[in-house]
């Protein structure tokens, strides 16, 4: 079994996104509060956003950019299709699909100790296209949240990887 685990701290993921309404009675008025959060471009204040599935919320950045994200999707969809009603808390969410996501990715890593798992994660950067050969996810989030791992993104993983290769390497707890 594994010892370590590579952390990626600070990459934009694309993702889905949850948040719970404060509406608890009729769809109506949560689409009302979706339109008026959307048009005042308020997310953030006094809202829970979480990426989906993850339990600590997995979103380094609370943004201009991710809020123009989020209204952006919202706009090209109907309101009404993205809010759910939970049975289980008398709440709706507004599910929000493919945004651009600052968080944190980890993989676990095959070496048994410390000194080889360096020499893993310096032969990952040395091939580059490695990176898909390992199981990514959503730091501390246990369901498989990113939508793809482009060009883009593993470009990234390599570039933050390569900044400081030791610190990205942590021991599994």
């Amino acid at each position: 079994m594994a010892n370590f685990k590579l952390i990626v701290r600070n990459v934009h993921v694309y993702t889905n996104l949850e948040v719970r309404l404060k509406s608890r009675t009729m769809k109506e008025q949560a689409n009302k509060e979706v339109e008026r959060m959307v048009d005042k471009k308020d997310l953030f204040t006094d809202y829970e956003w979480k990426i989906e599935g993850c339990e600590e919320g997995g979103i380094n950045n609370f943004d201009d950019k991710l809020t123009d994200a989020i209204v952006e999707r919202i706009d090209e969809e109907e309101t009404d299709e993205n809010i759910f009603w939970d049975g289980l808390t008398a709440h709706y969410d507004l599910n929000v699909a493919h945004i651009p996501v600052n968080t944190n990715l980890e993989t676990v890593l095959k070496a048994p100790t410390r000194e080889e798992a360096i020499t893993e994660v310096k032969a990952i950067v040395a091939a580059k296209n490695s990176i898909e050969s390992y199981d990514w996810k959503i730091q501390n989030c246990d369901e498989d949240a990113i939508n793809e791992i482009n060009e883009e993104l593993k470009k990234e993983l390599l570039e933050s990887i390569s900044k400081d290769l030791e610190a990205c390497i942590e021991e599994c707890t």
